[in-house]
Formats: structure tokens, sequence, C-alpha cells
């Protein structure tokens, strides 16, 4: 297929994301999003800030279909050489090699580190339906213990997982962060277009209360 980047003679050659991005393959497409493969090398990323309350990182997606208005991370797609910001929402690239690669990068998690998923696309969104990535990097999960981990997300398809997150949090410290903007219905359809309802939300917070999760 055509690279999704043609190059002048005069362009510089890309690297890095970019170059992997530009090689991804188009293996879906929703409403009005396309979703492309990314060769990926790494899952945990550090986290320097001495701000956040976390030392790794997980994105199991880069993009995001939600298209939150308020969204502090469009600008990361400019990374893969997309200067338009609708990029974020419409092209999604799903990561690959996931459960494999997180098994090899555990290993340089040390004792009181903390793993935070979902802190710039939502590991819950619609595409975690077709491809399934964070299901497979929460299966990565349940086969260990000790770990501190954090799961954000907007999305009540959470609840497909319910089985899974208790076995992670009976070997694991794991909490779960649903973020709920607005009980307005239509002022969340404003302001995070494509994500769930609010009640579509606290019944997934009712859910994840009556597993009475028990950790360590």
């Amino acid at each position: 297929m055509d690279s999704l980047f043609p190059q002048t003679q005069s362009q510089a050659p890309l690297v890095g994301i970019a170059r992997l991005a530009a090689q991804g393959e188009a293996i879906s497409q929703g409403h009005k999003v396309d979703y492309l493969t990314l060769e990926n090398r790494s899952m945990l990323t550090r986290c320097d800030s001495p701000r956040m309350p976390f030392s790794w990182q997980i994105n199991p997606y880069r993009g995001c279909e939600f298209a939150c208005k308020y969204c502090y991370a469009r600008y990361t797609h400019e990374f893969m050489e997309m200067r338009d910001g609708l990029d974020f929402e419409r092209k999604i690239y799903v990561k690959k090699h996931t459960g494999w690669l997180l098994r090899q990068e555990l290993k340089k998690v040390r004792a009181g580190q903390s793993i935070a998923i979902g802190t710039a696309t939502d590991p819950y969104q619609p595409a975690e339906r077709k491809f399934g990535v964070t299901r497979a990097i929460m299966e990565e999960f349940s086969r260990h213990q000790g770990l501190s981990l954090g799961l954000v997300t907007k999305s009540d398809l959470i609840v497909r997982d319910l089985e899974l997150l208790r076995t992670i949090a009976a070997n694991n410290r794991l909490s779960i962060h649903v973020t709920i903007t607005t009980t307005n219905a239509g002022l969340a359809r404003i302001l995070e277009p494509r994500a769930p309802r609010p009640d579509l939300r606290f019944s997934a917070v009712q859910k994840l209360i009556a597993a009475e999760f028990q950790p360590v």
C-alpha cells in the first residue's frame, strides 16, 4: 500500500515513531476512523516527572476515538508527522506484540514502582472491542504478583474484564479510575462526542464496586 506520508525529494527521511507509523498497514475502518498497525518496540514508558504518582506508563493505542475536546494528548500524533489535530481521533494505531513485549519489560520494574495504564489514550476505547490489546496486557499482568497498577478509563467496556481484574487484584495492588466529567448527557456529548454516556459509566462503577476486589 502507499505510504501515509508521501515524501518529496526535499523532505528529510522519516525516523523513529514517524517511520514506524508510516509503515503501518490499514487493518479496519470504523466511523470516519482508520485503524492501523504499529510495529511496537516497547510497552513501558518511563515517567520521570516528580509530580506524577507513577514510575511507568502504558498506552495500548496511539490516538483515541473518544474525541474529547479537552484532550491534552492530541499533540502526540505530531511525533508521527501528523499536524492535523483531528488525526488523533481518526487514525488509531494498534500496537503489536504487546503481551510479549510487556513480559520482557516487566523485569525493569523495581519494588515500589507503579505502572499507570491509559495516561494519554483510553485503553477501553472502541478499538479495544476489535483488537483486544488492553485485554492482552491485562492477561499478562494476571500472571504476575506484587505489582502496583493504576487503570484509567471513560468506558464501560472495562466490565468485560471483571474476572480478569479480580485475578490481578488478588495478587497485586490495583486501583481503577473511571472518569465521569459530567452527569449531563447533553454536555457530555459535546465534550466527549464518542465516549460512553455518563449513566453507562455510573453503571460500570457500580459493577466494579459489586465485584468486591480483594487486593493484597
